[in-house]
């Protein structure tokens, strides 16, 4: 059977034994769920749609792109995996979406549906599977635990940070039901209260087609900083550093001062690489990083699929003469620039247009694979990293008190570092990934944040993401 899409389901009127006797196999809930049969053909005819640019992860490897991203819940007491498998199976009937498999075919890759139930694995750090495997089930996620932590990927074909969330969200809700809790929806988490709407499947770039666009404000790439020493080590673990500050202490300093969150951290992040890789070298390139822009800010939709702008964000070599927040000033004044909609939607759609174009066009799949991956590394080393914030993790407040701590982690790939900013409660949290394994870099970070009056904390630990390799898709029903 398929994930299908209900229709105001009330998981309040199901019993806990009933859930776990299995959603996919018992009939008397099945006959419960009041299923949208109009929607279905629609649904299922769309589900496998895919947008015009997450396809690109489809033919890169780990190794390539950031294809599978990690989020990590920290909960206040040990993980039930049972409890956690079946909320999964709740939440994938509220997201049909997420319930996709990829086949590789001839000439191209292309979802498929899968009717085996989710797999819940034991966890570390370093992980040790193939997403969208038979290690997963076919499931382009991979759900994980250890001890009190729950770990959540994605292969970035099917989402973006802030769209995967909303299914973090969704999962939790249950997992905590299933608890016993009294926990309440305050309407800012899909589940089975709502309708599934294939919006939330759609391709944002077709609607973004509709904004007003312009070139007139891009700005030529101009050489970058990179690392070429650690080349050729990119399906090696990662030092990765989870760093946090007070949040509302830099919404202080960003409001006196005029700029940005993202600004204030790319000027710090770009201090600590100049006292790490420039002091006593002749490196006077740009620092640069790629900035995802989720687009749903200028684009009204509910899409979970991957909508964003990759916008460039240049740290010249002459701004660390500058006073930090005279650096932070110059760099937001440009990036308004950038993420202004007629830029945004122009520099968004000529990528997108690009990976579309490869995506589609007749060529054995192998040549194919090659030509997206050489695409795609290309792309990626114009900038130094990548540099992405998903923004706030918001749930219902019933809900705070058994989620201790929320983080996500972006993986180098072929980059020497990833970084990736959230923020749960009053706790915003970098998490820095870098192929240089020595602390130094992260040293240098908190000095710079010290001497501007911020104190941050540091946890460390070595890290690889779960692996993705086209070659090793399998799992659930192999149509």
């Amino acid at each position: 059977m398929v994930n299908q899409p209900i229709s105001k389901g009330d998981f309040a009127g199901y019993t806990k034994d009933k859930i776990i006797k299995g959603l996919y196999q018992e009939k008397d809930v099945q006959e419960e769920a009041t299923v949208n049969y109009n929607m279905m053909n629609h649904v299922v005819n769309h589900l496998l749609d895919v947008d015009s640019y997450g396809t690109v992860f489809m033919y890169a490897t780990n190794q390539d792109l950031t294809t599978a991203p990690r989020h990590i819940i920290r909960m206040t007491e040990p993980v039930d995996p049972e409890l956690l498998r079946e909320a999964l199976k709740i939440a994938l009937l509220r997201f049909p979406q997420m319930g996709l498999g990829l086949k590789r075919g001839k000439t191209q890759y292309q979802y498929r549906l899968l009717s085996e139930p989710p797999v819940v694995l034991p966890f570390e750090d370093i992980s040790p599977y193939y997403i969208g495997s038979e290690d997963t089930n076919g499931y382009l996620f991979c759900c994980g635990y250890k001890d009190s932590t729950i770990y959540l990927e994605y292969q970035h074909c099917t989402s973006d940070g802030r769209g995967f969330n909303e299914f973090i969200k969704c999962v939790l809700f249950y997992y905590l039901k299933l608890r016993g809790y009294a926990i309440e929806n305050d309407g800012s988490i899909r589940t089975l209260e709502s309708d599934f709407h294939p919006d939330e499947n759609e391709d944002g770039f077709a609607k973004l087609r509709k904004a007003k666009q312009s070139d007139e404000n891009h700005v030529p790439e101009v050489p970058a900083f990179h690392l070429p020493e650690y080349d050729g080590m990119e399906d090696e673990d990662e030092l990765t550093t989870e760093i946090t500050l007070p949040f509302s202490q830099i919404r202080r300093y960003v409001k006196q001062n005029h700029i940005s969150p993202l600004t204030f951290l790319m000027t710090a992040l770009c201090h600590a690489i100049y006292r790490t890789y420039y002091e006593g070298t002749d490196h006077k390139e740009a620092i640069v990083a790629e900035v995802p822009m989720d687009l749903r800010t200028y684009i009204d939709s509910p899409t979970v699929r991957f909508f964003v702008a990759l916008l460039d964000l240049p740290f010249h070599y002459e701004y660390f003469h500058l006073p930090f927040a005279e650096a932070c000033r110059k760099l937001s004044d440009f990036f308004d620039t950038q993420r202004a909609l007629p830029h945004a939607a122009f520099w968004a759609l000529k990528n997108a247009d690009r990976v579309s174009t490869g995506h589609k066009a007749d060529m054995p799949i192998d040549e194919k694979e090659k030509m997206m991956r050489e695409q795609a590394r290309a792309y990626i080393r114009r900038d130094s990293f990548i540099l992405t914030n998903i923004g706030p993790f918001q749930i219902p407040i019933s809900m705070e008190r058994h989620i201790a701590d929320y983080g996500a982690i972006l993986p180098c790939a072929h980059q020497p570092f990833g970084v990736l900013v959230s923020s749960y409660c009053d706790t915003l949290k970098i998490a820095l990934s870098q192929r240089d394994l020595r602390p130094n870099l992260v040293d240098n970070l908190v000095a710079v944040l010290s001497e501007i009056g911020f104190r941050a904390h540091t946890y460390s630990y070595m890290f690889h993401p779960t692996r993705y390799d086209g070659k090793r898709l399998g799992g659930g029903d192999k149509n």
